[in-house]
Parts: structure tokens; C-alpha cells; sequence
């Protein structure tokens, strides 16, 4: 898994440019898990090398397959098994093998990562290529700030990016119908003509930083959003806490308004009946399932449906905690366009267990739709090389990254968000029992229900933080990608771009 990849790529470019008909110069494309290979190919520091297009990659892989220690192993496992590989027949299995005795971010991780020091190597132009759907969308911003903000001073603050709404997610380019597809594809043609030297964009109203801006299908959010933007940057953003209040309340006004120095309660935004705990029973024989998110579907190699899909069918279930706003007023809306996360306060009677968490945008009609989530295996919080245990009923703070969107919730919307400790086969299940996944001998264990709980106190204020955009007009311009790629290059005709767009999709699928 890449750990060969920088090697590889070094005895190939130093072959090419051995050969008579080579100029000595060589370019890079790479998109999923050649993507994440090619970003193995700058750590040799190669002369030869001119330039890069990067698509649906990850610079941090640990984060993508084990977040916060939470094992995506139906991702990572249907990914493995689906390789054909030569040789060692037994080459899969073992790569399975590495990823269990690996399940902390340990050296070897580090070793396919990209660091900042061999970031500082970049010095030739580069492009890439992202998804707000794709299950390695934060892996990808990273890799764009190491590119854009880390590189050699002579290419500092040139490199570019485009986020479509769907990366891997090709499914979900179905709940976003206006350009979404032909943009991309526009897009990422004439980005590509220029990193390649072929020809430069003219900067008209596309710049360094474009992506699209999302919002729900209905007809609200069809007139909120749905369209590109272009930046030279992404838009600054002011962060907003909504707090997870009892009695299933997110509001941006904190349970207790007013305390005195001694932490004393003064007044209450709240009534005082209100409880400063929730709690649910945790069963790893019936968890939640998944429904929708970053994922890997089974078009393009993995077995899990993506996107923005409906999980109200779900709503009922006593082992989910749900937090939701008020109604969005007519003609108000809230819009957010970068990194999202969860601060929360947690316990359990198990000394481990999972906590999920999902933003969630609820349509008048009563759908559900999920925008991002992600998760922590408690064992796992403290990030060390050991697994860190739970004492009962002890109260423990954990801090999330949510990953990243650009998303308008329209009027009669509202925010939700849920608080779970399953979400399979996104995640692995937690039994509860502590086992690591390299015990063989006795994982997964004896499966252990556990009762999890949430605090919204006054000394324990779970919240989630949004970024917001206080003027989306001004800040999140919409821009006619189109039209603009079009008038630099008329050959590209939406006939011309459909069939361009399609071939990209069959390739993928």
C-alpha cells in the first residue's frame, strides 16, 4: 500500500529521461489510490519532474481509513480484496494483516504520508481535484494546503483546486443537476491544459479556488444554491457554536447565559426542568446502519451507497440522540463553506466504545439528508501509540473534525444534528470489550452493551462549530464555469464536454 510507490516512481522517471526520445522532462497524473501514489513521487525529489494533476487523493491516509482510531474496514477491506495483484497470492491478506497491527497512527503511516518538509520540495506547477461527497475529501484539502501554502517559494500560492459535489460519489451527481457533471469536467480540462504547459487559462472569473456550492434538491434549495463559485481563496468564514441543549434543542445560545465567577448559574436560557444529560443504550448486535456519506460505492470498487441520501427511516430508533434548529424563516438561510466540528462531553459504561456524530439538513417534507459526519473510538482519543481505556462513568472531552462543505440550508430547513455509537458498514462495530484489531486470537471479543451518554451542562457544553458566510452574494459569488471555459476554449462544446464527461465515468466505474 504506496510504501514502495516512492521508489517505483523514481526508477521509472529516471528510465524515461534516459531515453532518446525524451526532452527530460516529465509530468504526473494520478487520481484515488494512484493519485495517492503519485503524491509518493515528489518525496525522491526528482529533477525530471514538471508538473502534477492530483485527483480524489488523500496526502493523510490514517485519518481516511481510521479516523480517530474508528476502523472503516468495509471500505479498506473491499478496496484490498478487489486488487488484482501479482505474485504472493497471499500479498492481499497480508496488506489487510498491516493495516490491523497498525491501527494506531504508527510509523507506517507516517512513511506513506506527506510531511512539510517534502512538501517544501514542490516546485513546478499543480492542480487538483476534489469531492465534498468524496471519502477522501479532507485528505484532499490537505494535500492542497501543502501544495498551495508549504511548496518552494517560487510556486507558493499558484496552485489550484476544484471540488466537485461528488469525487468518488458518482451517484450523487443525481441531487445536483445544474452543471454539476459538465462543469467539473470543464473545469478540470482546462486546468489541466494549463498545469501541462499546453495553454494558460486567461483569468477572467475562474481563479485558483473553485468549487461548487451545494444545497437541498427541492425548490428552496434549488434557488439557494446548487451553482460554482470561483476564488483566489477559499472564503473567510466566521465560526459559529451551536450547542446541543436537552430536550433534543441546537441553538446557538448556550444552556446558561450568565454565571458568576464561581460558575454559579445566574439566569437561564433553558428551562430548569432540563436535563444535563442524555443517554441510550448502546447494543452492537443491532446497530445503526449507514445510510449515504463519503463512501466508496460499489460502482467504483467498494459496497457502500454515497451521497446525500434520506435517513429519516431511522429517526425512530432509541439508541440515536437527535439535536435539530429552529425552522429557517422565509427568506433567510443559513449558509457554511468550510471545515465543521464537534466538541463533546462524553461517558460510557464500557471502557470503549464508539461516538458518531452527523450533520444533517431536514427538509420540510420530512427527509433527513446527511452532509458529513465522522467518529472516534474512544481507546483511541488521546492519539498515542496505546490504546487509552474508559473508567466508568468518567467524563471525558473529545474534540472532532467534522471535514469540510459548502452547503445553503434554505428556507424551512432546519440543522440536525445526531449523536450515535454505531454506523455500519461505514464503521467497523465496536463490541465495547477494548480488543485490539491485531489480537487475532481474540478479537472481536465478547460483545458488551454499553450505556453512553452526552452532556449539555453548564460546566459540559457539547456543541458543534459551523463556519459561516455572512454574505453569500459577496462571498460565494456564482460563477458560469461553462461558459467561461468555453469562451477560452470554443472546441469544447457541451456536446464535446458530455462525451468527455462520460468517458471519465466509465473509466472510474
Amino acid at each position: 500500500m504506496w510504501a514502495s510507490d516512492r521508489n517505483d516512481s523514481e526508477d521509472l522517471g529516471d528510465w524515461i529521461v534516459q531515453q532518446e526520445w525524451s526532452n527530460g522532462k516529465i509530468m504526473t497524473f494520478g487520481a484515488s489510490a494512484d493519485g495517492i501514489a503519485s503524491l509518493q513521487t515528489i518525496k525522491s525529489k526528482p529533477k525530471w519532474l514538471q508538473g502534477q494533476y492530483i485527483a480524489w487523493m488523500t496526502s493523510q491516509i490514517y485519518q481516511i481509513l481510521l479516523p480517530y482510531g474508528t476502523y472503516k474496514q468495509k471500505t479498506a477491506e473491499d478496496w484490498l480484496l478487489d486488487l488484482t495483484l501479482s505474485g504472493d497470492s497471499n500479498a492481499i491478506y497480508d496488506n489487510i494483516d498491516i493495516v490491523h497491527e497498525n491501527e494506531a497512527h504508527t510509523d507506517y503511516w507516517l512513511g506513506v504520508e506527506v510531511s512539510d518538509n517534502e512538501f517544501s520540495y514542490i516546485n513546478f506547477p499543480n492542480a487538483i481535484w476534489g469531492g465534498w461527497y468524496d471519502l477522501f475529501l479532507l485528505g484532499t484539502l490537505q494535500a492542497f494546503d501543502g501544495y498551495n501554502l508549504k511548496s518552494d517559494l517560487s510556486v507558493r500560492y499558484t496552485s489550484k483546486i476544484i471540488i466537485d459535489p461528488c469525487g468518488h460519489c458518482l451517484e450523487a451527481q443525481n441531487y445536483f443537476l445544474s452543471h454539476s457533471i459538465l462543469g467539473r469536467t470543464a473545469l478540470v480540462l482546462a486546468q489541466m491544459f494549463e498545469v501541462y504547459g499546453i495553454r494558460p487559462v486567461k483569468r477572467s472569473s475562474v481563479k485558483n479556488v473553485t468549487f461548487y456550492v451545494m444545497s437541498s434538491n427541492d425548490s428552496a434549495g434549488l434557488k439557494a444554491g446548487g451553482y460554482w463559485t470561483s476564488l483566489s481563496t477559499f472564503p473567510k468564514v466566521k465560526y459559529t457554536d451551536y450547542y446541543l441543549l436537552s430536550d433534543q434543542i441546537l441553538s446557538t445560545k448556550p444552556m446558561y447565559d450568565n454565571i458568576d465567577e464561581n460558575n454559579q448559574q445566574l439566569s437561564s436560557s433553558s428551562s430548569s426542568s432540563s436535563s444535563s444529560s442524555s443517554s441510550f443504550l448502546y447494543n452492537p448486535l443491532n446497530p445503526v446502519p449507514t445510510i449515504g456519506g463519503n463512501n466508496l460505492p460499489d460502482s467504483i470498487g467498494g459496497s457502500i451507497p454515497c451521497g446525500p441520501l434520506d435517513h429519516s427511516s431511522i429517526d425512530n430508533r432509541d439508541d440515536i440522540l437527535k439535536f435539530q434548529s429552529d425552522i429557517i424563516s422565509e427568506g433567510d438561510e443559513i449558509v457554511i463553506t468550510g471545515t465543521m466540528t464537534a466538541t463533546l462531553y462524553v461517558s460510557s459504561t464500557a471502557i470503549d466504545t464508539d461516538f458518531m456524530i452527523k450533520i444533517s439538513d431536514v427538509y420540510p417534507s420530512g427527509e433527513v439528508r446527511i452532509i458529513q459526519d465522522n467518529a472516534i473510538r474512544m481507546r483511541w482519543r488521546e492519539n498515542g501509540l496505546e490504546p487509552t481505556y474508559m473508567l466508568n462513568n468518567t467524563i471525558y472531552k473529545v474534540e472532532l473534525n467534522l471535514w469540510n462543505t459548502s452547503y445553503v440550508f434554505a428556507e424551512g430547513h432546519a440543522i440536525r444534528i445526531t449523536i450515535t455509537s454505531s454506523n455500519y458498514p461505514r464503521f467497523s462495530i465496536n463490541n465495547n470489550n477494548g480488543i485490539l484489531l491485531s489480537d487475532t486470537k481474540n478479537y472481536p471479543g465478547p460483545i458488551i452493551k454499553a450505556t453512553n451518554t452526552l452532556y449539555h451542562s453548564l460546566r459540559y457544553q457539547s456543541k458543534i462549530t459551523l463556519p459561516i458566510i455572512l454574505n453569500k452574494r459577496i462571498q460565494l459569488p456564482e460563477v458560469r464555469v461553462i461558459y467561461e471555459v468555453q469562451s477560452m476554449y470554443p472546441f469544447l462544446t457541451d456536446e464535446r464536454l458530455e462525451k468527455y464527461s462520460m468517458m471519465i465515468g466509465a473509466r472510474k466505474k
